[in-house]
């Protein structure tokens, strides 16, 4: 940036401002990175509980499959079942569809529709689940396909499909936010920031959790980190796949009226009330007695 001449006098001081650190100034503004890390702590809590609670529980209570025990990191039923099984990811998958359709009419990001993204998006990425399972030849759907010969087959099929799905949830989740990019309304600057927060939030308080879980360390790193930071690296890409299409730097279509995250207290209270409650409660479980 060139700078003014110091002889010139008092009257340098009465030229305007150079315009970056205004636009800087203006993006910070637009988008509180406490609220956004909320916004994707309780989105990523969310999306656990559809697949633990709305997936596994409603299954297990659907089957007459007693539930022994309920945390973050996995339900203990007293017997195995392949439907309780499917059922976790299954519901990941309808609910995160759902509430990708709710959001495509969405004009504008603000706290609730950019939440809405986020829990569509990390629904949607427990598509991963299949290819974590057809690797390591453990968890849900290793469960579900047990006994099915040939096995090799199987688990490539299922890994194949596992992969392919996601990278479907990924286009789609970034094909989402890019509405909005076409539109102006969000820059290739700000995308960034619109990932960052919330997938090290949400995976912060996934792995927190799972530090408690009764049943064994590895858990922490596959059913807390690996759940979290693994399954949801499809955020990461979101940038590259919308700003590869976007004119570099374009600046959004009136950006005080555009979207806008500004930081939100109510935001950040409910984040911390629900991590608190999921670390505590849900992180060494509840356990059920006859």
């Amino acid at each position: 940036m060139a700078r003014a001449n110091v002889g010139c006098g008092l009257a340098c001081y009465s030229l305007p401002m150079p315009s970056e650190p205004k636009s800087v100034s203006a993006e910070s503004s637009r988008y509180s990175v406490l609220t956004l890390a909320a916004a994707g702590l309780i989105a990523c809590v969310l999306a656990d509980m559809v697949h633990e609670a709305l997936g596994h529980g409603v299954a297990s209570l659907l089957t007459g499959d007693r539930i022994l025990h309920f945390s973050s990191v996995g339900v203990q039923n007293e017997t195995a079942n392949r439907f309780v099984s499917a059922a976790g990811t299954s519901a990941n998958l309808i609910v995160g569809a759902l509430a990708l359709l709710l959001f495509r009419p969405v004009k504008q990001l603000t706290a609730f529709s950019y939440f809405l993204w986020l829990f569509g998006a990390f629904n949607l990425f427990n598509a991963g689940y299949f290819v974590v399972s057809a690797i390591l030849n453990s968890g849900d759907w290793a469960n579900v396909i047990a006994g099915l010969s040939p096995p090799l087959v199987w688990r490539s099929a299922m890994g194949v499909a596992g992969a392919a799905l996601y990278v479907l949830s990924v286009r789609w989740v970034a094909g989402s936010l890019g509405r909005l990019a076409d539109a102006g309304d969000i820059t290739a600057s700000d995308l960034p920031r619109l990932v960052w927060p919330a997938y090290i939030a949400g995976g912060v308080v996934m792995t927190a959790a799972s530090i408690f879980n009764p049943y064994s360390p590895s858990l922490i790193l596959l059913s807390g980190a690996g759940a979290s930071f693994g399954l949801n690296a499809g955020l990461l890409f979101v940038p590259g796949l919308v700003g590869g299409r976007m004119a570099d730097g374009r600046a959004a279509k009136n950006s005080s009226a555009g979207s806008a995250v500004p930081m939100s207290y109510a935001w950040v209270a409910v984040a911390i009330v629900i991590a608190a409650i999921f670390i505590a409660v849900l992180g060494p479980g509840v356990r059920f007695v006859k």
